[in-house]
This record gives C-alpha cells, structure tokens and sequence, in this order.
C-alpha cells in the first residue's frame, strides 16, 4: 500500500535501506541529498519497496511539487519498477500539492493515462569499463586536438566548495541567467558533505593563485555526476574543461563506473559530452496543473 508521509514522519535509515534495493537507485534520492534542499515529503510503499520523494515550495499559499536545483531525476525508485506501480505513486500524489513539476529518473516514466505532460530530456552517460587509451580513442577528433593543446596543465584537487561557488557565480551561473534564489547555498552544503564523506572530487585549474575552471564529481554506487563546473575566460582559453574531465576518465578507467554527465539539452554542451564517448539516455519532465482558476494560467 502507498502511503503518504510528511517529512518529520520519514525514517530517514529505512528511506536509505530501500533506496539501497532499487536497481536504478540515485544519490540525488538520498534523504540526506534531499534535507539539503528544503522540505519534502513522501510516498512510500514497504510492501513493494519502492519510495518516491515530493520536495515542494509555497506560494501565495499553494504547495506545490518542484525539483530542487541541481538533482536531476527524481521519481519513483523501486526494487521492481513496472508502469503499474509507478502510475499508482503518480496518483497517490496529495491534492494538497496543486502543481507538479519534477523531473522523472528513466525507470519510472508516468504513462498516458496519468494527467499531465511529459516533455523529453537527453541525459548523457559513459562507462569507464577499458583502459584509458581506448576510451580516449572514443574521443572525437576535435576533443583529442584540444587535449595535445596545453597538455601540461597542472590540475589541482584541493578547491574548497566555497571557492568554487565564487566561481561558478561569476562564470556559469552568470552565463545561464543567475541561479535561483538560495540554490548555492545547498549546493555548497552538498559538496561539502559529499568532501568529507569521500563522495565528491573538485578538479580544478589555477592561473595566478586563482581558480579559474572547476569542476565537481560526485560519486555513488558506481555512478558519479558530473555535478556542476565553472569556467572563466582563461580557464577556456586553456582548454581547460576538456583536461578537467579527460582526467575523471583516466582516474577512473577500467573501473567501470559510469559517468553520468547529468544533461544536457544545451546543444553546445551536449556536443561537449558526446565527445568524450557519451551516449545519450532519454528521460522526461513531468508536469502536471492542479491550480484552481486564476492560478491555473500563471503556470504552464
């Protein structure tokens, strides 16, 4: 049975313990992932091991379900993912939330019969399962070129989360409008307990004791995220994102682990992980309107 439990009802071990048993488990659905960014309640099914959380926000006093900055694909996680159980989640939904938008993780798709919209989003992924020298024969042409460029870049591993912050304000937060209001804050948070529990890696290149390009890995149960980056004009002028993330592939070659490049529909960053061997992997934004009228045409 699918139950719907506020947030300071959560067992927070036993949401750990089951989201342990989903094959298609993600870090973003960590409960401690998900205390980092703001409230959240949840649906849970012991019976079918299976949860799905419910981060939300209020306005003009309406709750409504959203997607926390930097996670990705949420959704249903279940030791046996079927479209029956997920429509069922999807429907156990709490009228309460008046607004949906969340983005949903591969596995659990809503289908047609659930009201709502679903929008497609490419995800991009490798797997570093062969030496190093035969994933780099997966690079492009043009990514091999930009790697013989500056190939005695000094990359450094000890960029405190505050410092990349500062840089990813001015640099790539700057370039795509600005990041919502108090979304650095959790994201420093996040890399910061990702730092001390040995989850996270920041990779970064200096240029007159300053950062200048960075870029944040964090990884978990085989799967590491490439989770956010920042890159200023020198850092571009040096190549330096493709050294950055040439050198995750080679420490991580042969160890199979998959490198999840978490996006993107950007056509120029796509284009950016396609060239180091990433495939792309389908998955979907979910929206759906619950909002009475007027409110129902402030959203779309």
């Amino acid at each position: 049975m699918i139950r719907y439990v506020r947030h300071n009802e959560i067992d927070k071990v036993a949401w750990d313990a089951l989201l342990l048993r989903c094959p298609g488990r993600m870090w973003y659905a960590r409960s401690s992932v998900l205390d980092r960014t703001g409230p959240w309640d949840a649906l849970i099914d012991i019976s079918a091991c299976a949860i799905m959380p419910l981060p939300y926000r209020e306005k003009w006093g309406i709750r409504y379900v959203h997607n926390p900055y930097g996670l990705q694909q949420l959704g249903v996680f279940a030791a046996e993912p079927s479209q029956q159980l997920t429509d069922g989640f999807f429907r156990a939904i709490p009228r309460h939330f008046r607004y949906i938008d969340i983005w949903i993780n591969p596995d659990a798709p809503p289908s047609s019969s659930i009201p709502g919209r679903s929008i497609p989003q490419v995800n991009q992924v490798l797997r570093c399962d062969t030496d190093i020298a035969e994933l780099r024969a997966n690079y492009t042409k043009g990514h091999r070129r930009n790697l013989r460029k500056h190939a005695d870049l000094t990359i450094g591993t000890d960029l405190s989360p505050g410092a990349f912050i500062e840089l990813f304000e001015r640099t790539t937060g700057a370039r795509f409008g600005g990041s919502p209001s108090g979304s650095l804050a959790h994201i420093r948070a996040l890399l910061e307990d990702a730092l001390s529990e040995g989850t996270g890696q920041i990779l970064s290149v200096h240029a007159d004791g300053s950062p200048i390009a960075a870029a944040c890995f964090i990884t978990w149960e085989g799967r590491s995220i490439f989770f956010k980056s920042a890159n200023d004009p020198r850092g571009q002028a040096v190549q330096a994102m493709f050294h950055l993330t040439d050198r995750w592939v080679e420490q991580h070659a042969g160890s199979h682990t998959l490198l999840d490049f978490a996006g993107s529909n950007t056509p120029s960053v796509a284009r950016f992980n396609a060239g180091f061997g990433a495939t792309a992997t389908p998955y979907i934004r979910f929206r759906a309107n619950r909002l009475p009228w007027p409110f129902r045409y402030l959203r779309t």
